[in-house]
């Protein structure tokens, strides 16, 4: 069954016409009152009211009493007009910039908020259209970075194993083939195989890591730890292989007997990331990587400088991003899903993790954790 729409001012007309009806009651209920004053009873006889008016003209005062109504209701009804034009201005005009909200929303202009000055009832309305205006943009501007960042996923899954793969696939035709005739040639094939499995084995192990923290599904094993001596336990563990590789590794000055929450085996995991880009990426036979930490606004900062090649400033933010490399001959040198590892776990830890351009010349990745409680007071 269809009802009509009943509109603010449909409802305010009706409540206005109740309105004049009732002042009509309350002027008749006067008047009757009125009259049980004067005459002691609600229907007075004409005698009485004669003799209590005496002189007075009833005609006259008929048409005064008659005057009165009329004016009384004139006022009654432009008063009522009155409010109800000032009350419908009020409700609906406000209603159009919302309309005009839902409107642009509809047409995905997400980026459009109501500017509306009025300190009244329909402000916080106002600005609660803005604020969720703000989240759907941010939430479409996210879906639409995870959507790249899924064929970039894909893309980047496809080049790294592709090479291995044909690598792979080489060898295995030329031990068919003959062409590996002896054994050392086939012992060298081999040897290609397994290297290349291996590398397969990395990706799919740095690929499932990514995906468990990206879906919040990898439990991290956070305690308190004295994170200057857990770090430098980690990097003087790795200093003969690093050097050997011609990658120099210097401790600057480090606040002593600081304590965070973290997993040191994950926070190890970050560290080895960056050393190992720091050493891919180095163009001097003998690279160089400072660490160094200060306390910072109740944050732990550890900063990682290297000398290598460096980056321009407006790639500075994307080296976190899931396979992206600044450049695309780098591309046969690794995975390219160290960093966004790296994020993703220092995201869990509660903390943020940045890079910038180094006073080597080279990258600064920074991993700011905070302190605990204990440290902080």
């Amino acid at each position: 069954m269809y009802h009509k729409t009943m509109t603010i001012k449909r409802r305010l007309f009706i409540s206005n016409i109740r309105m004049i009806f009732i002042s009509f009651g309350a002027f008749i209920l006067v008047a009757r009152m009125v009259m049980l004053l004067m005459y002691g009873t609600l229907s007075p006889n004409r005698e009485a009211i004669a003799q209590l008016l005496g002189s007075f003209n009833q005609e006259m005062l008929m048409s005064r009493w008659i005057l009165v109504f009329g004016i009384f209701t004139i006022l009654v009804t432009v008063i009522n007009g009155f409010l109800t034009h000032r009350m419908t201005s009020r409700i609906v005009k406000p209603l159009e910039p919302l309309s005009e909200g839902v409107r642009q929303i509809q047409a995905d202009n997400l980026a459009y908020r109501i500017d509306y000055q009025n300190n009244d009832e329909f402000r916080p309305v106002c600005n609660a259209f803005n604020d969720m205006a703000a989240k759907l943009e941010s939430s479409t501007a996210q879906q639409k970075k995870e959507e790249v960042n899924r064929r970039e996923l894909i893309a980047g899954i496809s080049h790294d194993l592709r090479t291995p793969l044909t690598s792979i696939k080489g060898c295995i035709e030329g031990i068919e083939t003959g062409v590996a005739s002896t054994p050392e040639m086939r012992d060298k094939y081999l040897a290609i195989i397994k290297n290349k499995t291996a590398v397969m084995e990395h990706i799919i192990e740095q690929l499932f890591l990514f995906s468990k923290l990206d879906m919040d599904e990898f439990p991290l094993n956070l305690r308190r730890v004295d994170i200057t001596h857990a770090i430098s336990d980690m990097v003087e563990d790795s200093l003969p292989e690093y050097t050997s590789r011609g990658l120099e590794i210097k401790f600057a000055e480090m606040p002593k007997d600081i304590y965070l929450s973290a997993d040191v085996i994950m926070l190890r995991n970050v560290i080895i990331n960056i050393l190992e880009n720091s050493v891919k990426y180095k163009t001097k036979e003998h690279g160089k990587v400072e660490i160094s930490s200060i306390i910072e606004d109740n944050y732990f900062a550890l900063r990682l400088s290297d000398n290598g090649p460096g980056v321009q400033a407006d790639m500075l933010p994307k080296l976190f991003d899931v396979f992206y490399r600044t450049d695309p001959s780098r591309s046969k040198l690794g995975s390219g899903l160290g960093l966004a590892i790296s994020g993703k776990i220092i995201e869990r830890m509660n903390g943020v993790i940045y890079a910038e351009q180094s006073a080597f010349g080279g990258l600064t990745i920074v991993i700011k954790l905070p302190l605990t409680k204990e440290e902080i007071t």
